[in-house]
């Protein structure tokens, strides 16, 4: 691992990682996601980690906003709250959204123990300079609300509206509405995939029991000869 990490000496974000003890522990508290499952307490295959969902969330949060036309800072701000919309459930752990819907306020109460959980862990003891904290927050918080930034102020308004009247860097337009759409096409992809993968090993299975059960009368047949 060492002889690899000095390999890449020249990349300038190792460089921070070694430097900054802060930074490094961030990354390595978002790269807990690899190993947390998506849906763990169902059986899926192939099993969807929470960093890969996300990564996929951004990448198509990125290009649909490149279908709209959207500005730079709006591809940018979209793209990365994909990447960090589901960062909180690190240190809540992943809880479905039927489970979340199932009881009125449920949701409202997780999300306030995220909030108090990214202050404890990361806000709190400044993992990333406070100037960043804004951006995080922006990204992680209300995450399908889409949003605009006015006289240093953010206001929520809608997609629509955002490409009507804010689509400009100077309002940091985030589309909320568009990330939700995308975050949803990847968990419907996910469960095609697990859907797929199911028929193809129910389709495998019967044809096996088919050909066993051929065997087995092929076989009958020769002892009554």
């Amino acid at each position: 691992m060492q002889r690899r990490q000095e390999a890449l000496a020249d990349v300038e974000g190792l460089r921070y990682l070694a430097l900054f003890p802060t930074y490094r522990s961030f990354v390595d508290l978002c790269g807990r996601l690899r190993f947390q499952v998506r849906w763990g307490q169902l059986y899926r295959v192939p099993r969807t980690s929470v960093l890969g969902h996300m990564l996929i969330v951004a990448i198509l949060s990125y290009l649909f906003s490149l279908e709209i036309d959207a500005c730079p800072k709006r591809c940018a701000n979209n793209y990365f709250t994909g990447l960090f919309h589901d960062l909180p459930e690190v240190l809540t752990k992943d809880i479905i959204s039927p489970v979340k819907r199932a009881a009125t306020g449920l949701d409202r109460f997780v999300k306030d123990f995220e909030r108090e959980e990214m202050e404890r862990r990361i806000y709190g003891p400044e993992l990333i300079p406070k100037a960043w904290q804004p951006e995080l927050r922006m990204f992680t918080e209300d995450e399908f609300v889409s949003k605009v930034t006015i006289d240093d102020h953010v206001r929520h308004t809608t997609s629509d509206a955002i490409t009507a009247s804010y689509n400009q860097d100077r309002y940091n337009p985030v589309d909320g509405e568009l990330v939700k759409a995308a975050d949803d096409l990847a968990a419907f992809h996910g469960s095609v995939l697990s859907v797929a993968k199911r028929h193809f090993e129910l389709t495998i299975a019967d044809r096996r029991s088919g050909e066993e059960t051929a065997l087995s009368q092929k076989d009958d047949c020769w002892h009554q000869l």
